[in-house]
């Protein structure tokens, strides 16, 4: 969606339109233009949640097709002017045109964001600003949207900027590539523009079918990434090598070609949904259409639709389609942010600022930058204003990132310990209230802003399989590393959040601790609806069973809704281990939370903590996994006496935050409970170590594990 709307002829259509250059005026082609204007206000309507427009979407990928249609003539006019491509002065024109506007788009949200946004979000906002400047975001998003633990992130108001992340990698990319195209067809005496045609085509091909592989393996992370994308601006860039053929097209032609792919377009933004995996196949319909509109313009012939396209609203919206993009969604996500869901009224009006900022930033910071005569003879003046604007950009959201509080090694809040009302007894009881040491106000440990990132360490070391992969992964061992006794984990994050502790002991009592944790699968061998679940649950029972030396211990735990094939499955499993000699402990789920991030209500609340407290509720599949661990006589880890111990549920206890993300408990009060889950371990027999010789005060580090 970038550049002027040039062709290689003047439509015959056209009309004048007013603009800062005569020679922007003249090559502009008004069909495009309108073209521009339809796919900024599918989008627009999408956001705003206007009612039909469920693939509102779609309107991204008008703009890539017409980007890479416009790029590429112009840097064919330029080859065949001159034999090679002016690298300096096409990067100078690329700065003028976008980064004063987007740079500006930037610095509001960042500031904006910071006071919005909940303080959580701060760190996710920082590194959206760094990525968005730096025109990488599209792969921080597809890395944040395939993090199991990015689950309860919100919306980024930047998420937009990734299809000009992908523009402007293409960018980066094409004239290069068009310079080693010149360069081949020069030592082996081939033409040129076939040279370059052919490369483009098999860059665009190769896309295209990644494309499509991607999308159906991992739809969140294809939608953002360049590899899914750069056919769609291939698509638009072989449209320019045929532009001399095109120009003699009949009117017929013409006429059929531009309504049918505007009707393609238009099906595509009204049939389609979220739901609808993209890019993909699905992405095909509007990309062809986005073709087809633009290539029955090339004639110059007037059309019908060319002349819808080119009506004066039409060519105007268009003229400020790049600004309106970039204003349109840090608005409403802020707005909504600060507001919660908006009413029509509301989100009409945000439909207004949009426009009435996108003219003030196209006419007051877009196009007096873009075509000032000083920056545009001197193409090292327009780089360094770039460079500089985006140094600085930089530099203030990276004094923000190193000024951010860090997650404390130890903590002397107690957390937990504050429930035990005689540390010395052989047996924990609880305090008689103990709601007394539930944390009111104040400080917390962690802090909420960092919640999110108080996780166990196996994460780093990527081993917590994602879905869709059913291979353990054998190198995610810990403990003991050379001991002859292992214990093995077995189960989801809901296990997981427990490694640092189950790790400290590990370490404690010379055990070997082999990792089989896997996203949202639960120690399954069949019943579970992700066939990668039972196939990996499968694999860990084979393997354990044909070890020569069976662990000393298998912990397994299997949370959410467990239906009766599931519960199935899981007696299974406990029963192949029982049989093989393998001592089987199932630990219980804790209680849920509400819905949305509880450590925001924390941050917003810090004053009044207990405003933040939830009724204890029934962990999904909690009586089935009792049922469980009785049926098959496995001894049951409970920790939820620790974790809410009232019928209110606390955020804090003991001065510790006691929930991250969804309902999994901090790294740091999971390690405050290593002394009860090792109590726990020792009272039925596992360990050396005499429950009476586990005091309060045997909490591991953060890291410990490194």
């Amino acid at each position: 969606m970038r550049g002027s709307a040039a062709s290689q002829t003047r439509p015959r259509i056209s009309r004048p339109v007013t603009s800062p250059s005569p020679t922007h005026a003249r090559n502009l082609r008004q069909d495009v233009e309108g073209l521009r204007a339809i796919a900024v206000g599918t989008v627009l309507l999408y956001h705003l949640h206007a009612p039909g427009v469920p693939g509102g979407f779609a309107g991204v990928d008008v703009f890539l097709v017409i980007s890479g249609f416009l790029i590429t003539s112009g840097l064919l006019r330029e080859v065949e002017r001159s034999g090679s491509v002016a690298l300096p002065e096409f990067y100078a024109r690329r700065a003028r045109r976008l980064l004063p506007a987007a740079s500006l788009v930037i610095m509001f949200t960042l500031a904006a964001g910071w006071l919005v946004l909940p303080v959580s979000a701060r760190t996710d906002l920082l590194s959206d600003v760094l990525g968005s400047t730096l025109y990488v975001v599209n792969w921080v998003l597809a890395a944040r949207s395939v993090d199991y633990l990015a689950e309860g992130s919100g919306v980024s108001p930047l998420q937009h900027y990734w299809s000009l992340s992908v523009e402007e990698q293409f960018y980066l990319l094409w004239p290069l590539m068009i310079l080693l195209a010149v360069v081949v067809a020069a030592r082996l005496r081939l033409r040129p523009r076939r040279t370059m045609l052919v490369l483009l085509s098999l860059l665009g091909a190769l896309s295209l079918v990644w494309s499509v592989v991607y999308t159906s393996s991992s739809p969140a992370a294809a939608y953002f990434v360049t590899t899914t994308r750069l056919w769609e601006l291939a698509a638009g860039a072989v449209l320019a090598f045929a532009v001399p053929r095109l120009r003699r097209a009949p009117a017929w032609l013409c006429q059929l070609g531009v309504a049918v792919g505007l009707g393609m377009i238009l099906l595509s933004v009204t049939l389609v949904d979220r739901t609808t995996p993209w890019p993909g196949t699905a992405a095909l319909v509007p990309v062809i259409g986005s073709v087809l509109v633009i290539a029955a313009g090339i004639p110059g012939r007037p059309t019908v639709v060319g002349r819808v396209l080119s009506l004066p609203p039409m060519v105007w919206v268009g003229g400020l389609s790049y600004a309106i993009y970039l204003w349109h969604w840090p608005l409403v996500v802020l707005a909504e942010a600060r507001w919660g869901e908006l009413a029509v009224p509301a989100l009409a009006s945000l439909g207004v600022l949009t426009v009435l900022l996108a003219w003030a930033t196209k006419h007051l910071v877009e196009d007096p930058i873009r075509f000032r005569r000083s920056l545009a003879i001197r193409p090292w003046r327009s780089l360094v204003m770039g460079a500089a604007t985006m140094a600085i950009i930089c530099g203030v959201a990276g004094a923000a990132w190193v000024t951010r509080p860090d997650l404390s090694d130890t903590t002397a809040a107690p957390g937990p310990a504050a429930l035990v009302a005689d540390p010395a007894a052989r047996t924990w009881q609880q305090v008689d209230d103990p709601s007394s040491v539930y944390t009111p106000a104040g400080p917390l440990h962690p802090e909420p802003a960092l919640a999110r990132e108080d996780i166990p360490g196996y994460y780093d070391d990527d081993c917590q399989i994602a879905q869709g992969d059913a291979e353990p992964d054998p190198s995610c061992v810990y403990g003991n590393t050379g001991s002859a006794t292992e214990v093995v984990l077995w189960g989801d994050s809901k296990l997981g959040q427990y490694f640092t502790a189950l790790d400290a002991i590990a370490r404690d009592e010379d055990w070997r601790l082999t990792t089989y944790l896997k996203s949202a699968c639960g120690a399954t061998v069949s019943g579970h609806p992700m066939a990668d679940c039972n196939a990996f649950g499968e694999t860990v029972v084979d393997t354990l069973l044909a070890q020569q030396v069976p662990p000393h211990l298998v912990i397994m735990n299997a949370a959410g809704e467990l239906p009766p094939e599931l519960v199935a499955g899981i007696s299974t499993a406990i029963t192949e281990l029982q049989r093989a000699g393998i001592p089987v402990v199932v630990l219980m789920d804790n209680a849920p939370t509400w819905e949305g991030a509880i450590y925001e209500c924390a941050a917003e609340h810090a004053d009044d903590l207990l405003t933040c407290s939830f009724a204890r509720e029934e962990p999904q599949g909690g009586p089935e996994t009792a049922e469980l661990a009785e049926a098959t006589d496995s001894p049951l880890l409970d920790l939820r006496p620790w974790i809410c111990p009232t019928a209110e549920c606390p955020v804090a206890i003991g001065g510790q935050l006691v929930y991250r993300q969804g309902s999994h408990v901090t790294d740091t009060y999971a390690r405050s409970l290593t002394p009860f889950i090792y109590r726990e371990l020792s009272r039925w027999g596992f360990t050396a170590a005499d429950p009476e010789d586990i005091l309060l005060d045997r909490v591991p580090p953060r890291g410990a594990s490194e």
